[in-house]
Parts: C-alpha cells; structure tokens; sequence
C-alpha cells in the first residue's frame, strides 16, 4: 500500500510539473509525460510501481482520452461546411485509410501496421491551428473536418481488428460485428431519446451547461455516459475505446452549446487522468529497444509512409481551392497522431499484433512526427 501511494504521488508531481517544463522547451506535454514515465520506470530510476490501482487509473485516463477525442468534434462547424465538402472530406479519410493499408501490404508489414500508417487524429492538429490562428479558416476547418473523420474511421478500423484477432473470420465473426453493430444502434437510440428529452425540457437540461451549477450536473453526466458506453462496448466484446470515442461524440452531438462543460471535462482529462495514461505507457516502455539497430529503419519507415499516405490523401485539397502549401499543411499536420498513435500501439501490444520491438517504435514514431511536423507546418504558416 505505501508503495502505491508513493507511486501516486509521485504521479501527481509529474502531472503538475510536465507541462510546464514541457510548453518551455516546446514539446507537446504527451510526449514530456511518456518520457517523464520512462525516467521514473524500471529502467531507470526505478521510482513507481505497477500495481493494480496504477494501472486502472491508466486505462480510465485512455478511456477519457477516447471520450474527450470525440467530445471534440464540432458538428455545428461539419454541417455548415455543406455536402460536397462533408463528401470530400469521407472520401479523404476512406483514401487515407486504404493507402494506409496498401503501403503496410507494399512493404511486407501486418495488416496492423496498416492502421498505423493509418492513423489520424485531431489532439495536435486542432492546437497547431489555433496557435497559428487558422483553427476558423475554411482551410483550419477542413483540417479539422479530415482529421475528425479520419479518427473516427481510424478506430472503427482498430475495433473491427480487435474483433478478428479475437474470433477470426466465420460465424463468431459475424457475431461480434452484429455486437459492433449493436453499439450504434444504442448509441442512436440514446440520441433521439436525449434529443428528444431536451427538445422537451430545455430549462431542466440548462442546467448542464449552467457554470454556476453547485451539483456540476453536466460533468457528472458526461462521465456517466462515458462509462456506460465503455461497458456497453465491454459486454458486446467492443474496444472499449469505441464506446468512450462514441460517448463523447454524442455529447458533443446533442449539447452544441457546450462551451464551459466542454471546458470543465477537458479540464479533469487533461489535468490528471490523461497523463496517468501517458505516464504509465512511459513506464511500460522498453527502454532497451533503443539500443536494437533494427528499431531505427522500422522508425523512419512509419514516420516517411505515414507521411507519404497522408501528403498523397491530401491532394484533395487541390478539389477545395486551395493551393500547394495549404495541401503540403494538411499533410504534415494530419501526419501527427500523437495521442492516437500511443494509444494503437498499447492495443497492438494487447491483441498480440506488433511485438514489444514494434510497439517501442510505434510509440517513438508518434513522438518524433508529434514534434517534427507540426513544427514544420508552424515554419511554414510563418514564412
């Protein structure tokens, strides 16, 4: 017990401190906590221990990673962009996808490092645009849109792998599709059920936005919808990350106003149960993967093939109107899915899909395209 209270503390000083040391030497905090996570683990200071409280601390702030990655997407800004955009914008996360997949094949790699190549998400591209003050460009905004989608489709791919490393392909196959399907279906029905109830009783659901409501009814409620639909995935042999990622679109869905809520919940992922996560994949890490000379070619093949997927996607942005340095922009920006990238590779670990060698590079990968390309692109918005 003494030892798991020291290895909290301990975590909650690293919470605190990274990100300020962090914003001064200009490195996203996810990468300062992973390495901060490397310091303290067992290969060298040796400082925390991986016991069980740790680890379900880990897995709730990957959940409300999950949640806050969907809690994210702006559906308002997705249907004022109108159809031939929203069409551009599925098609791009669709080619993404399918290079992704034809690079991993190309090169001789699993399926898995298919969803690698793959990946998108919007954490550093949503903060490289407001730091750059194109976040309510119609060029930010159809980043934001890209990268949405390409999230979205990028953890149904993650899910239905989960499905067919578990069960294979047959009967148990189409079972645990029919059960992904099931996850929708509930989460629809949920909607219009809390679509509905607000249409009906706007003044009793204001008080989940209310910023002086002593009760925090709203965050309350948000972490409640984020754990039943965990447990919904749970119980229908769903990624877990497919029920929180859900959660928050639906909140984000239904409550469009959602300002200081969305505020507040940010405030408790970001604040201690993100980095937990962060900090425990650290710990996890296998420092000794970086004296193996084969994990360096492996590194630059996933940084370069991801790029490469995603520059050759973001032709499309040629068919929006804009010109080189915009699509060359997009690229580089969808090329960074930092917080995504660790989170796949924690998954490719547990289904058995990339070795401890491949999931050590995978995490690497995500934290030199995490600095690299989004430093580039600021470059570039400046020149």
């Amino acid at each position: 017990m003494e030892a798991q209270a020291g290895t909290l503390l301990l975590i909650a000083i690293g919470a605190f401190i990274v990100p300020i040391l962090s914003g001064r030497i200009g490195v996203p905090a996810a990468v300062g906590e992973i390495v901060f996570g490397i310091l303290v683990g067992p290969y060298v200071l040796a400082a925390v221990s991986e016991g069980e409280f740790f680890n379900v601390l880990a897995e709730f702030g990957f959940a409300f990673l999950m949640f806050l990655a969907g809690l994210e997407l702006d559906f308002t800004s997705l249907e004022r962009r109108g159809r031939r955009v929203l069409v551009l914008g599925g098609v791009t996360a669709a080619a993404i996808a399918g290079l992704a997949f034809a690079g991993a094949y190309a090169l001789g790699r699993s399926p898995f490092f298919g969803i690698v190549f793959g990946a998108v998400s919007i954490g550093l591209v949503l903060i490289s645009l407001r730091e750059t003050g194109a976040a309510r460009s119609d060029f930010g905004q159809s980043v934001i849109l890209i990268g949405s989608m390409g999230e979205f489709v990028t953890i149904v791919v993650v899910t239905v792998f989960g499905i067919v490393s578990s069960v294979g392909v047959g009967l148990r196959f189409v079972l645990e599709i029919v059960g992904l399907a099931g996850v929708f279906v509930v989460a629809y029905a949920f909607l219009k059920t809390l679509r509905l109830l607000v249409w009906w009783f706007p003044e009793r659901f204001s008080r989940f936005i209310d910023i002086d409501d002593p009760s925090e009814l709203g965050v309350r409620a948000g972490l409640a919808l984020m754990i039943a639909f965990v447990a919904v995935a749970e119980w229908l042999g769903v990624e877990a990350i497919l029920g929180a990622f859900l959660a928050g679109a639906l909140f984000s869905f239904v409550f469009r106003e959602k300002g200081i809520l969305e505020t507040k919940l940010a405030g408790i992922g970001h604040g201690f149960f993100v980095p937990v996560f962060f900090i425990h994949v650290g710990v996890e890490f296998d420092l000794g993967a970086l004296w193996m000379p084969a994990i360096y070619p492996m590194l630059a093949g996933i940084v370069l093939v991801s790029l490469a997927v995603k520059a050759i996607a973001s032709t499309v942005f040629f068919a929006m109107g804009f010109g080189f340095r915009q699509a060359a922009g997009a690229a580089l920006l969808l090329a960074s899915p930092l917080t995504l990238l660790v989170a796949i590779a924690e998954i490719g670990l547990d289904l058995g899909a990339l070795t401890e060698l491949e999931n050590a590079t995978v995490i690497l990968a995500a934290i030199v395209s995490g600095l690299m390309f989004p430093t580039a692109y600021k470059r570039m918005s400046a020149s």
